[in-house]
C-alpha cells in the first residue's frame, strides 16, 4: 500500500506540472492579433510611410517563475530539481530561447529559495514577495550577462526592468491562486515526515 504522504506528494507533482503546461500553453497563445505597424515607401513621393498600428508592447511576468517558486516556499518537496529542470528544458525549446541558460541560471535561485523555506515556520508575504523578486531580478541579470558575453541577442535593458516589474506585480496574485485555488499551503507539524522535513 501506497504512504498516504508519498501519493499526495505524487499528486502534487503533477499539478505542478499541469500548472506550468497551462503557464506555458498561455505564453504561447498569439494575444496581440493586431496588424503590425510597418514603414512602406510611397512610390510617387519617396517619402516614408506608415501602415498599420502601433501597439505598446509591454513585457509580461514570468509566471512560470513565480508558480514555481510558490511551490518552493511552501512545498519544497512537491517541486523536485529534476521536474523543474525538465519543465524549464521543454519551455526554452518551446519558446525558442538558447537550450539550458536560462534553466541553469534559474535553477540556482531555486535552489537559493528552497534553502530559506522552514519546516514549521510562516513567512510573512512581504518578506517572501521581496526574496522571491530579489532572486528573480538577480536571475535574470546573470542571465542577461551570460547573453553580453556569448554575443546572444536579448531584449534591451528597459525591457528588463520592466519584466522583473511585472513579475514583482504578479508574484502576490499567484500567492494567492496558490494558496486559495490550487492548496498548496505550508505543512502542519504533523504533516512532517522522519526527518522532519515538508512532505
Amino acid at each position: 500500500m501506497v504512504d498516504p504522504i508519498t501519493w499526495r506528494r505524487f499528486q502534487f507533482r503533477v499539478l505542478f506540472l499541469l500548472v506550468s503546461a497551462l503557464v506555458i500553453f498561455g505564453q504561447l497563445l498569439p494575444l496581440n492579433t493586431g496588424p503590425a505597424s510597418v514603414q512602406l515607401l510611397d512610390p510617387e513621393t519617396g517619402e516614408l510611410i506608415r501602415e498599420g498600428g502601433s501597439y505598446l508592447s509591454l513585457p509580461g511576468p514570468d509566471l512560470l517563475f513565480c508558480f514555481t517558486a510558490a511551490f518552493l516556499m511552501r512545498r519544497p518537496r512537491w517541486a523536485p530539481v529534476l521536474l523543474i529542470v525538465v519543465v524549464h528544458l521543454l519551455a526554452d525549446i518551446l519558446f525558442l530561447r538558447p537550450l539550458g541558460l536560462w534553466p541553469a541560471v534559474s535553477i540556482v535561485g531555486y535552489e537559493f529559495l528552497r534553502r530559506q523555506t522552514n519546516a514549521t515556520a510562516e513567512i510573512a508575504v512581504p518578506f517572501e514577495v521581496a526574496l522571491v523578486v530579489g532572486t528573480f531580478a538577480a536571475a535574470v541579470l546573470v542571465n542577461g550577462l551570460l547573453h553580453l558575453i556569448f554575443a546572444v541577442s536579448h531584449p534591451a535593458f528597459g525591457a528588463t526592468i520592466l519584466h522583473i516589474l511585472t513579475t514583482a506585480i504578479a508574484y502576490p496574485f499567484v500567492i494567492g491562486v496558490t494558496h486559495f485555488i490550487l492548496r498548496v499551503r505550508r505543512a502542519a507539524a504533523r504533516e512532517l515526515d522522519s526527518d522532519g522535513v515538508i512532505g
